[in-house]
C-alpha cells in the first residue's frame, strides 16, 4: 500500500468512526425526545385551553412556559448524565444549535405577536413554519427522512388558516405524534445497536 491508498484508507476509517459515533450521539437522544413530547405537546394543549377560556394577558403564558422550557433543560441534562464523555459529537452541537435556535425564534414570534396585536392565527402558524425549518436542519444533516416532518408542518400551518379556533390544538397533536414517533425510532436503532455489540450503552 502506498502513501496516498494509506491516506485514503485512514480517511475512510475516519469518517467511518465518526459516523457511528454521531448515530450513537443522536440515537441517545430517543427517550428524551419521547418525554418532550408529552411536555412540548402538553403544554400547546394547555395555551389552547386557556385561549379557549378568554385568557390574553400574556404572564399565564409566559409562566406556563418558562415552567416547560425549564423541565425540557433539567430533563436533558439529567437523562444525559453518564452518557457524554467531556465533548460533543458534532451531531449534538448541530441538535444544541438548530434546537435554541428554533426556541429564541419562538420567543421572538410571540413577542411580535403581541406586540403588534395580531390574530391568535399567526403564532401557531409561523410556529409550524419554524418547526418546519428546523426539521429541514435535521435533515440536511442526518438523512432524508426529516424532510417530510418538515414538509406535513408545512402543510399543516396551511391547514391551520380553515380552523383558527383549534389551532394551539393542532399544534399541540402534531408536535406530540412527530417527537413520540421520532424519539421512539431514534430508541428502538439504540436498543438494536447494543443488542448487536452484546453490550452495555457506550458513552460518546
Amino acid at each position: 500500500m502506498n502513501r496516498e491508498e494509506a491516506t485514503q484508507a485512514l480517511e475512510l476509517l475516519r469518517r467511518v468512526v465518526t459516523q457511528a459515533r454521531d448515530d450513537t450521539a443522536l440515537q441517545n437522544w430517543g427517550l428524551i425526545w419521547m418525554v418532550h413530547a408529552f411536555l412540548n405537546g402538553g403544554g400547546f394543549l394547555a395555551t389552547d385551553a386557556l385561549w379557549a377560556r378568554g385568557l390574553r394577558e400574556p404572564g399565564p403564558y409566559m409562566l406556563l412556559w418558562g415552567v416547560l422550557l425549564g423541565c425540557n433543560f433539567a430533563s436533558i441534562f439529567f437523562m444525559k448524565r453518564g452518557q457524554t464523555a467531556g465533548v460533543r459529537s458534532f451531531i449534538e452541537r448541530q441538535i444544541w444549535a438548530i434546537w435554541t435556535s428554533f426556541i429564541g425564534c419562538m420567543v421572538l414570534v410571540a413577542v411580535l405577536n403581541l406586540l403588534l396585536g395580531l390574530d391568535r392565527l399567526f403564532f401557531p402558524s409561523v410556529a409550524c413554519v419554524l418547526f418546519a425549518m428546523a426539521f429541514c436542519g435535521m435533515g440536511a444533516l442526518m438523512g432524508r427522512g426529516w424532510y417530510a416532518m418538515a414538509a406535513l408542518f408545512g402543510l399543516v400551518s396551511l391547514g391551520m388558516t380553515r380552523v383558527p379556533e383549534h389551532a394551539f390544538g393542532v399544534l399541540g397533536g402534531l408536535w406530540f405524534l412527530v417527537q413520540f414517533c421520532s424519539g421512539l425510532a431514534l430508541h428502538r436503532a439504540r436498543i438494536r445497536r447494543i443488542a448487536a455489540e452484546g453490550l452495555g450503552p457506550r458513552l460518546v
